[in-house]
């Protein structure tokens, strides 16, 4: 989560003392521009200097005590403390949420899918690391600079901390993907009626399709339900970076128009690259990170985009270009100019 517009940052970025990075740039860890943004070290002490503690969970850190050892500190001296749904799932700390009553009343004799009657930028991600939530933020940041009156839905659990809200709980229970879908479209119609915005930003958790038939993404279920619940005016692929041919984007874009109900004009290219765990069976992914500068002179030298527009979310050029670009794009479509 690159944070290079600060007026949106957390006061208070920490990190495990043991990877000796206190005072350097967020920039160090995810490859992008520099942010002047710093991160601190953990500790008990610094909990005092915050209102509101989230806590993600990341895989480099699978030993859960530490989790829970942060938690309870935090509670200890009564701050308030958000987990993301992944870290929850793993502490079994995720309480029901499915609603008994729908925001539009359903009828289950006449049960329909609402025109949402506002422009909607949906983000989509090929799998994690993706910098999916760097491009929601991007977005945001953008059109509340041009004037919009912005609502947004985000796919991290984070998004609250940035005045936004996450996907609703309901879409993550075992129910059927029918009724998810249905309710997705009404709790959108519903809140876009009673917030009347002028774009909606949609974040999609969640990859869009299978990696290969072993690691399966899920299937893309939930990016299937979400989109095929709103339809989107302009759709952003975040996809990890490689040395991609003309086809590669024409594939995904024919396979999210026909599937996820929006073709991709736009892709962020992610200071990520990410390949198959040989030795793990092909069960696991081993990412690569890599730097903006690396990323932007492989869009320009080694990746033929076609009439696909690249860019990179965590340098700050890039991804102002891309705003504009997708400000532009909504422009052209005149049925929804504002």
């Amino acid at each position: 989560m690159h944070l290079y517009y600060r007026d949106m940052v957390l006061s208070h970025l920490f990190i495990p003392s043991y990877m000796k990075l206190e005072g350097i740039d967020i920039s160090r860890i995810d490859g992008g521009c520099n942010t002047g943004t710093t991160l601190s070290n953990f500790s008990k002490d610094k909990l005092t200097l915050c209102d509101t503690l989230f806590i993600d969970y990341d895989e480099k850190i699978k030993d859960l005590s530490l989790y829970q050892e942060i938690i309870d500190s935090a509670k200890e001296i009564d701050k308030e403390v958000i987990v993301s749904r992944d870290l929850a799932q793993k502490l079994d700390n995720t309480p029901p949420s499915w609603p008994k009553s729908a925001p539009v009343l359903v009828n289950s004799m006449s049960d329909r899918l609402y025109e949402i009657r506002v422009p909607v930028i949906t983000v989509v991600s090929q799998g994690p690391r993706t910098d999916q939530l760097a491009v929601e933020l991007a977005m945001r940041s953008h059109f509340v600079k041009q004037g919009y009156e912005v609502r947004q839905i985000g796919s991290h659990d984070v998004c609250k901390l940035f005045g936004f809200q996450s996907m609703p709980g309901y879409l993550y229970e075992p129910r059927e993907a029918y009724d998810k879908t249905m309710w997705f479209n009404h709790y959108v119609k519903d809140l876009t009626e009673r917030k009347q915005p002028e774009l909606l930003i949609i974040g999609v958790p969640g990859p869009f399709m299978k990696y290969n038939d072993r690691l399966l993404n899920g299937m893309g279920m939930l990016p299937f339900i979400i989109c095929n619940g709103v339809k989107s005016d302009i759709s952003v692929a975040c996809v990890y970076y490689n040395t991609y041919k003309k086809s590669f984007f024409e594939d995904i874009n024919l396979f999210c128009q026909y599937r996820l109900n929006g073709a991709v004009q736009f892709f962020n290219i992610a200071n990520t690259r990410v390949t198959p765990d040989s030795s793990s069976g092909m069960y696991k992914m081993i990412y690569t990170d890599l730097d903006s500068k690396f990323v932007l002179q492989g869009i320009s030298n080694n990746i033929d985009a076609g009439d696909s527009y690249l860019f990179n979310s965590l340098d700050c050029k890039s991804i102002d270009k891309a705003c504009h670009g997708v400000q532009y794009a909504l422009a052209e479509n005149v049925d929804y100019v504002v």
